[in-house]
């Protein structure tokens, strides 16, 4: 599987935070333009994430979402592999649940 160190951290989210779901848009698995795109929301952390990479660098979007799920902050990180976004992604889930 394309990919499978950010879908290891994305199932252990998944497995261990209620709230946590996610689509795949992804190219690679026959669904969408983008080579990779994942689109999380974090409703313990009122977050969504986007994880995309169509060439080159892997790009991982976080956005805070308000009361009523609205955007209302957003930050980006750029990962040159699969490895190091997979552990960007585990640790801004880790700094977030330590937020909160």
């Amino acid at each position: 599987m394309e990919y499978r160190e950010i879908y290891k951290a994305l199932e252990r989210r998944w497995q261990s935070v209620p709230g946590v779901r996610f689509v795949d848009f992804s190219r690679w698995r026959g669904n969408g333009q983008h080579r990779l795109l994942l689109v999380i929301e974090d409703q313990s952390v009122m977050r969504r994430y986007c994880v995309s990479q169509e060439d080159g660098a892997i790009l991982i979007v976080h956005v805070q979402l308000d009361e009523h799920g609205k955007p209302c902050g957003k930050g980006a990180r750029y990962c040159e592999n699969q490895a190091k976004a997979a552990r960007e992604l585990e640790r801004l889930f880790v700094r977030l649940d330590l937020a909160a």
